[in-house]
């Protein structure tokens, strides 16, 4: 009885070991990776949708930013405003005090120049900028947008410019993000610079004190309206910032879902894998030798 070895099984042997090495391959990546996909033949679809989730996550991370930006010029501007109304409360107060009829000139001129101080913050705090960039100038942010000017009623000129910019928050949402700096402080329905100068030389005078101080309460009342716009945009921003937060989240969870491996399950292909290349090994190194062991049993 003579034995016989079939010539077409190393073949096989090679193709499994090929097939086997390419399993241990990919699944040696995917444990050093964390990985399903790390190559677009590893899933053509899931690659896809991949990719779409990249672009979303890019976005999102653009949105965010805007969002941190905004934050920090919005808040910086709120807080100036909130400045603007405290100095301007104690001009309101120096105002009433200027109208006691029992001052001396001498009093009088001192408030005169306490409203002359106040009047000089008001300007610093209407030319407030962060990083060069000013935020009661509309869109024109380069330039300082009040000038000191004696000779124009409000005692300052206006340089800015009447726009308002409108920042894309997320996908479905805009915000816009400023005020005008002539509408803040040169309101035509209550001019904060305007009547401040007015009471400076009222006081001075000693004429229609009260008239000038009841303007500029109205003016003060104008311009807490006007201010509501940045306290508005600071809450939406908020919300703004929770909502992309949770989309963040959503995305790599979808990433994940897409691409993520399950460590254990890849550690058992691994394993499997591992097993079945050694023992196709251990095959083949038998079958090559085997015509060396029928030539000594013949």
């Amino acid at each position: 009885m003579s034995l016989r070895v079939d010539p077409n099984i190393i073949p096989d042997i090679l193709a499994g070991l090929n097939t086997t090495r390419q399993q241990l391959n990919t699944a040696d990546l995917q444990l050093a990776s964390g990985r399903t996909i790390n190559q677009p033949s590893d899933n053509p679809a899931g690659t896809a949708a991949l990719v779409l989730n990249h672009v979303a996550q890019s976005q999102n991370d653009t949105f965010q930013s805007n969002v941190s930006t905004l934050q920090t010029s919005e808040s910086t501007a709120d807080s100036a405003l909130n400045s603007a109304e405290n100095v301007i409360d104690q001009a309101i107060s120096l105002g009433v005090q200027a109208g006691d009829s029992n001052l001396s000139d001498q009093q009088r001129a001192a408030i005169a120049t306490q409203l002359q101080g106040i009047q000089q913050q008001l300007i610093s705090i209407a030319n407030t900028n962060v990083g060069g960039s000013y935020l009661f100038a509309g869109t024109d942010t380069q330039t300082a947008p009040f000038v000191a000017d004696g000779a124009s009623p409000a005692g300052v000129d206006y340089v800015g410019n009447e726009e308002v910019a409108s920042v894309e928050l997320n996908n479905n949402q805009s915000v816009n993000v400023n005020v005008p700096g002539d509408q803040l402080f040169l309101n035509p329905s209550g001019s904060l610079l305007g009547s401040l100068n007015q009471l400076i030389t009222a006081v001075q005078t000693n004429t229609n004190i009260q008239g000038a101080s009841t303007a500029l309460g109205t003016a003060a009342t104008e311009f807490t309206t006007q201010r509501l716009t940045y306290g508005s945009v600071l809450n939406q921003l908020q919300s703004a910032s929770t909502l992309l937060n949770n989309q963040e989240v959503q995305l790599q969870t979808q990433e994940q879902s897409l691409s993520g491996a399950d460590l254990a399950t890849v550690e058992t292909n691994f394993s499997q894998a591992q097993i079945a290349y050694t023992s196709l090994l251990d095959a083949e190194s038998h079958i090559l030798t085997l015509p060396t062991l029928l030539s000594l049993l013949a």
